[in-house]
């Protein structure tokens, strides 16, 4: 029997907040992103860094929002596989710290609890949001289990 080590509701909530975050902050972003390609496109040199930096920018949070978007009109997915990689790094300027999971070339944002348990190698059961990758369940599968 496989053995629960991380569990959330699967509730919509927190994606609903992620497209009211990330929404209005692509809006932002890109708007003054076309701001900075006509300036530039308009003989204004100066407006390369910021074109290229707002791109960049523009490109991130409109990945997060559409990767959001999606996990609002789908179901949570089942994937089981093996932990080939356990990490931890800061989030922003070393403020923050993150464990990350990595199962079938997939990276999940583990809790710090569930990062400590689990061990590379080990059997997992991981109930997700397809699109943001945001955890549901996370089981260990015995050894001994049968393979579904």
């Amino acid at each position: 029997m496989a053995e629960m080590i991380e569990e959330r509701p699967p509730e919509r909530g927190p994606t609903v907040r992620k497209v009211i975050l990330y929404a209005p902050t692509t809006a932002a972003v890109l708007a003054l992103f076309l701001t900075a390609i006509t300036a530039l496109f308009g003989g204004n040199g100066g407006a390369t860094i910021p074109a290229l930096l707002l791109g960049l920018v523009g490109f991130a949070v409109s990945f997060e929002l559409i990767s959001a978007l999606r996990d609002l009109r789908s179901e949570p997915a089942v994937m089981e596989g093996t932990a080939d990689r356990i990490w931890r790094k800061s989030k922003f300027l070393f403020f923050g710290r993150q464990d990350y999971l990595l199962v079938n070339r997939k990276v999940f944002e583990v809790g710090v609890i569930a990062a400590t348990e689990l061990q590379m190698g080990q059997r997992v059961s991981i109930r997700h949001w397809p699109h943001t990758m945001r955890v549901i369940t996370l089981e260990r599968i015995p050894d001994d289990a049968p393979s579904r």
